[in-house]
């Protein structure tokens, strides 16, 4: 059973869903890898999804994350692009 923690874009106390900050076809697998995710509330995770400006800020998220540990050109080699540039 799944036990109830603190969403951590809204602080709400509820069951979360994993939140790849990096989505899309071939990109998942690739958040995994980096660890590049967040536990979200459903409600606040279905928000991400539907609002393109919550979207964008995700990937720079999961962007600047990466380059905590890793350079700019690393990150655009492997994901493909440069989100501060959207």
């Amino acid at each position: 059973m799944k036990e109830k923690r603190e969403c951590e874009l809204c602080g709400r106390y509820d069951y979360l869903e994993e939140h790849h900050l990096i989505p899309g076809r071939g990109l998942r697998d690739l958040s995994d890898k980096y660890k590049l995710t967040k536990n979200l509330c459903r409600r606040c995770h279905n928000k991400v999804h539907s609002d393109k400006e919550l979207l964008i800020k995700s990937k720079q998220e999961g962007q600047k994350k990466f380059e905590r540990t890793h350079t700019r050109e690393e990150f655009i080699k492997i994901f493909g692009r440069n989100y501060f540039d959207l």
